[in-house]
């Protein structure tokens, strides 16, 4: 790897982990380092005998937290919000199950994983992307690799149970291939990046902001984006121990309209959120202006259509060799506590 390449890299390395850990206080494997924000009273639901509830949000690198709060709705909350920062979604979803965040937005294939380890959590609404793309399958600028065919005998670092794993396994099966013909270097997002900086492995399937800092920095180069092999969603989830406290579920109800809300507000003003986001994370401005443009999402009902989309995954997961066993995805879905419209505006 030619030696500019390294330099960029590692640059890259300095200011990607810098937030990491920062927020998660070196990266504990349950993402470690919650920080805890008390919103200020207000009318309406949330309060549990006369205290009021403490929301416990899981949250990543994903501007969740400053969406909503430049967009104003974190304001006059009528219950606490405790933030928990973690590095992927396979953690948050351990993290729910555990009773140790009440609700955290992920992709599509940490509830499977979570599913199959047993975790006890459910996904209560889908969230759509609006731009419908989420990974992306990036390679050094000089690299031999020019199309997904070409991963045939290539090693490529992916963090296990992520958006990226499926996004790489539909790929790869497009082309006729799968897990045999390739190596999976099964790494943390920090470490996938940092062998992929001392040419430890060919290529990387990563999720945005991660992916466009890459291509900013580095010139890394796109293989392959978005649909055909993945649409960009995600999911709601929350703790069933959660679940089963009323004032808790008032509270989430509540949030989820609230980050539906501030969805909306992002959509009309991209630049206002990168700004809050950057200050958030510490990402760079022309990072979360690109991704600010693109990540602005909806919270949609859990139809037919996207329950049978994530049995697909599922099955691919287990005929792949890639879970323990069989998942049934009904099994960990929960419509009750959003009703119909999926707590979209």
């Amino acid at each position: 790897m030619p030696t500019s390449f390294r330099r960029a890299i590692s640059m890259l390395l300095v200011l990607a982990l810098l937030p990491l850990g920062l927020a998660a206080c070196g990266g504990d494997d349950d993402g470690g380092g919650a920080d805890t924000a008390a919103a200020a009273s207000g009318d309406g639901g949330g309060e549990s005998g006369g205290e009021k509830v403490k929301l416990r949000v899981g949250v990543q690198k994903d501007g969740i937290r400053a969406v909503l709060g430049k967009s104003g709705q974190l304001d006059d909350l009528p219950y606490e919000i405790e933030w928990s920062t973690f590095q992927a979604g396979p953690p948050l979803v351990e993290a729910a199950g555990a009773d140790k965040i009440d609700i955290a937005w992920v992709g599509c294939a940490p509830p499977i994983f979570g599913a199959a380890a047993g975790a006890e959590f459910k996904v209560i609404a889908a969230v759509q992307e609006r731009d419908r793309q989420e990974n992306r399958l990036l390679v050094p600028r000089d690299s031999e690799i020019r199309a997904i065919a070409d991963l045939k005998g290539k090693k490529i670092a992916v963090p296990k149970g992520t958006s990226g794993h499926a996004f790489i396994l539909n790929a790869l099966q497009s082309e006729g291939l799968s897990t045999d013909d390739v190596e999976f270097a099964f790494l943390a997002p920090p470490d996938a990046l940092a062998a992929y900086q001392n040419g430890a492995v060919d290529a990387i399937s990563i999720w945005d902001p991660f992916a466009i800092q890459a291509q900013q920095s580095l010139g890394a180069r796109e293989i392959v984006a978005g649909e055909p092999h993945e649409r960009g969603l995600g999911f709601e989830i929350a703790s069933a121990k959660a679940l089963e406290d009323p004032a808790k579920v008032e509270a989430i109800r509540d949030y989820v309209r609230r980050l539906s809300a501030a969805w909306e507000w992002a959509g009309e003003n991209p630049d206002e959120w990168a700004a809050a986001w950057t200050e958030d994370t510490r990402l760079p401005l022309s990072v979360t202006r690109a991704a600010a443009r693109r990540k602005a999402s909806d919270i949609i009902p859990l139809d037919d259509t996207i329950v049978a989309s994530q049995q697909r995954l599922a099955d691919l997961f287990t005929e792949e060799g890639e879970l323990p066993g069989e998942v049934t995805f009904t099994d960990i879905v929960d419509t009750s506590v959003l009703g119909e419209s999926g707590g979209a505006r």
